[in-house]
């Protein structure tokens, strides 16, 4: 009985991370020969960390569809600090 729970939970874990997209750096965008690109997203509001740019940014890459997504993050000078974040996306 373990073994079919433990099972189960193993699938679900699985099928949980192979939908989400997987954040890159430029240095693996650059070396991966089989992806397609899917443009770019932006994030339109205001976010106070990375992490949470990071967040955001792959739920939108998600929501579009991409397996990968790199980050772009830009500090605005007149924001107080604030990040706007954007994405290249791939498939």
């Amino acid at each position: 009985m373990k073994n079919i729970i433990f099972a189960a939970i193993a699938m679900l874990l699985v099928s949980v991370s192979a939908q989400a997209a997987i954040k890159i750096d430029s240095h693996q965008a650059r070396n991966m020969d089989d992806v397609h690109s899917l443009g770019v997203i932006y994030i339109n509001h205001n976010i106070a960390t990375e992490q949470e740019a990071d967040q955001a940014l792959s739920q939108e890459s998600d929501a579009q569809g991409a397996k990968f997504f790199q980050p772009i993050l830009v500090h605005e000078p007149g924001s107080g600090g604030l990040i706007h974040a954007s994405a290249a996306l791939y498939r």
